[in-house]
């Protein structure tokens, strides 16, 4: 087994030099969110107090693209399913609505290797948890009726499987994640947009430290007064790592990976029912992929449920959905 992983970050590491430093982050090593995260979630709206939960499932399928966009020889499937418990108590900070929120993302990869440099050819899995998102503080400001901002702060851990040359489904770095995002909800419109910044720290058993990455999310949805709580329309986002690699140890023969780049647009439907409760559908794929993984076609399946409200929501114009 320890031949094994030897052989196949060896063969990484080749790759990577005369590919001319590829691939996005650390080797085999996720980022802490894919691209497209928040897409059709209004994050910015606030909720009545109480406990909500949201599921929300993903299912993708994509290759291994270098700074070309070409392929370089590895295949990945990847179902995931996030579980999201978002809290909020009742009360104000800085003249908002404070809530709080926990991700647990759970993920099955699956990769198909057909380039010898990149590992042992043939199928290869993983099914663990993923890095766990404890976002601690959020607030949310009504800036006049069906408009909301809002900023945020939280930490992305290191609870994720992650080996050396190994199937992974996360990266062995913490992160924090500052936010900042906008929603408008009228009769009419379902309008967000959301933007993550990702500080990545050093991988401390390797010393590679992965580069910072942004990420910006962007939804338009109209709402269709024929079917009540219907709401369709496109979406859309960028990932963008914004500063280099650095390799402080000898992991990968002592190389660094170019940035990467992701753009991608898709559909959504979704249904809400009111008193947070809604379903939403949506289909999305990469446009330009540099450096990562890419989308070939993924399918986003999230529900919302109410688990415990403290008072009945007033019959005004604010979402009741996460």
């Amino acid at each position: 087994m320890f031949l094994k992983m030897v052989k196949r970050t060896t063969a990484l590491s080749i790759v990577l030099f005369l590919s001319g430093q590829v691939l996005a982050l650390e080797p085999g090593a996720a980022p802490q969110a894919p691209a497209g995260n928040t897409m059709g979630i209004p994050l910015s709206a606030p909720l009545p107090p109480g406990l909500y939960y949201t599921s929300s499932t993903k299912f993708l399928t994509g290759s291994l693209k270098d700074d070309n966009g070409d392929n370089l020889g590895l295949d990945l499937n990847a179902p995931a399913s996030t579980s999201i418990f978002i809290y909020t108590p009742g009360f104000q900070v800085l003249g908002g609505d404070y809530r709080a929120w926990l991700a647990v993302p759970f993920i099955q990869a699956e990769e198909k290797i057909s380039n010898p440099m990149l590992g042992e050819p043939g199928k290869h899995s993983r099914t663990a948890l993923a890095n766990i998102d404890v976002h601690f503080a959020d607030i949310s400001w009504t800036l006049a009726p069906g408009q909301f901002l809002s900023s945020g702060l939280g930490v992305i851990t290191t609870t994720g499987f992650w080996k050396e040359g190994s199937t992974n489904t996360s990266g062995e770095y913490w992160s924090i994640n500052p936010r900042l995002g906008y929603s408008l909800m009228n009769q009419d419109w379902n309008i967000a947009l959301e933007s993550h910044y990702f500080y990545n720290f050093e991988n401390d058993k390797n010393k590679y430290d992965s580069g910072d990455e942004f990420f910006f999310d962007a939804t338009l949805l109209k709402k269709f007064n024929f079917i009540e709580g219907l709401q369709v329309g496109p979406i859309g986002y960028i990932r963008e790592q914004v500063t280099d690699d650095k390799n402080n140890g000898t992991a990968y023969y002592g190389t660094t990976n170019d940035k990467a780049r992701q753009m991608g647009l898709g559909v959504q439907v979704l249904k809400d029912f009111g008193r947070g409760l809604f379903v939403g559908v949506s289909w999305t794929k990469d446009l330009e992929t540099r450096n990562a993984v890419s989308n070939d076609g993924r399918f986003t399946l999230n529900v919302s449920v109410p688990m415990f409200m403290k008072n009945k929501p007033k019959p005004v114009n604010l979402p009741t959905k996460f």
